[in-house]
């Protein structure tokens, strides 16, 4: 017979197995007994959990729709797992981006006469709100982070440090600056003498290696920020999607600044070929929606959001229904359906279950969550 030490080696290595796109089956199997909710429960595993599967799953994501005749704004949270977070609407703050475990949202004038952004963990419903830089905007977007960007492996931070990114526009130049949630303040800014983004896009800003993208609405270029280097450039994007509908920045499989749009039921893949910021690009895919979505679904042209990095899946929106596309199986699923979705950020994380309460029970009960 095994000795029971190998027999508790083969539970643990199986439950490492489990699909973190499914945490349901990690808190089912941790109710089986004392000994794997133990397992389960304890850092060490959560940490081996996270270092076996690298990429965080999609739990859900963020939309933003109109919801009073007076313009009003709900932003609504839509699980994609079984997860549950805390908050599930948020009211008039408007979603801009999410990455390493947080959501970074801005808040609209109606709230208050000064504009705010505010950070949030969905998991925790930890809420941090930060002030804008002071320099005024014709338009802007902001961008959230790790602070260990460069050097972390993400794949437990969301409860430490993080950056935000602020990139405004006004008639003269384009300017960044960058919040610490250490130092509770901004950097001095940084700028460029040229005004080309001065309406700002609502797509996300990828993230690759150690820069971010912004794009751009009214201008067919893009503006690269090193934040090793502080500096920031502009780059050219594929002149022939210059008259195509919605752009969204994306990364590619092999770590490089990628694009999607969408024209007519088709949609455009393209990625950035390494080298220089002037780098040209390559159209390397082209898929047919009409073969993927239902039939009554394309009665008007689809719209690409957004993209979710890391497990390459887009959500196309067509007659107010909001799918998602698995680029490398060619999946569909439709995710959520309602007039005026708009603003969609994805959110990905770990997410596993601390259930300390249950291990020191003969009959354990589930307690709080742990990402």
């Amino acid at each position: 017979m095994s000795s029971p030490a190998l027999m508790e080696d083969l539970v643990e290595e199986i439950l490492l197995r489990f699909p973190p796109h499914e945490p349901a089956c990690l808190v089912r199997a941790a109710l089986v007994c004392k000994r794997w909710c133990r397992f389960i429960s304890g850092p060490g595993f959560r940490r081996r959990f996270r270092e076996l599967h690298r990429t965080p799953p999609l739990l859900g994501f963020l939309y933003r729709s109109l919801i009073d005749s007076d313009g009003a704004n709900l932003t609504r949270f839509v699980p994609t797992a079984a997860f549950c977070s805390p908050q599930v609407e948020i009211r008039s703050w408007r979603p801009l981006d999410a990455r390493h475990g947080r959501v970074l949202f801005r808040s609209p004038l109606e709230i208050s006469d000064l504009e705010e952004l505010m950070v949030w963990d969905p998991i925790t419903d930890e809420k941090r709100k930060l002030p804008i830089p002071p320099r005024n905007a014709f338009s802007w977007t902001a961008a959230v982070l790790c602070s260990g960007a460069g050097s972390c492996d993400h794949l437990d931070c969301h409860r430490g440090p993080f950056l935000v990114v602020f990139v405004g526009s006004d008639s003269v130049e384009t300017f960044i600056y960058t919040y610490s949630s250490d130092a509770a303040a901004w950097s001095k800014p940084i700028c460029i003498q040229d005004a080309e983004g001065r309406f700002y896009s609502l797509m996300r800003s990828p993230l690759v290696g150690n820069a971010l993208y912004f794009g751009f609405s009214g201008t067919n270029k893009a503006l690269k920020y090193d934040m090793e280097l502080r500096e920031m450039f502009w780059i050219q994007l594929p002149s022939t999607c210059s008259n195509l509908g919605l752009r969204v920045l994306t990364t590619t499989e092999d770590g490089r600044l990628g694009l999607v749009t969408a024209d007519g039921n088709k949609i455009y893949m393209w990625s950035r070929k390494a080298g220089s910021n002037d780098a040209g690009w390559t159209q390397n895919r082209v898929i047919e929606l009409e073969r993927l979505l239902p039939s009554d679904s394309i009665l008007t042209s689809p719209d690409v959001l957004c993209f979710a990095e890391g497990i390459h899946v887009i959500f196309v929106r067509s007659n107010n229904v909001l799918f998602t596309i698995d680029l490398k199986a060619c999946k569909v699923k439709k995710v959520c359906k309602g007039k005026g979705i708009r603003a969609v950020v994805p959110y990905m994380n770990f997410y596993t279950p601390e259930l300390g309460a249950a291990c020191a029970v003969e009959e354990p009960s589930v307690g709080g969550s742990s990402a």
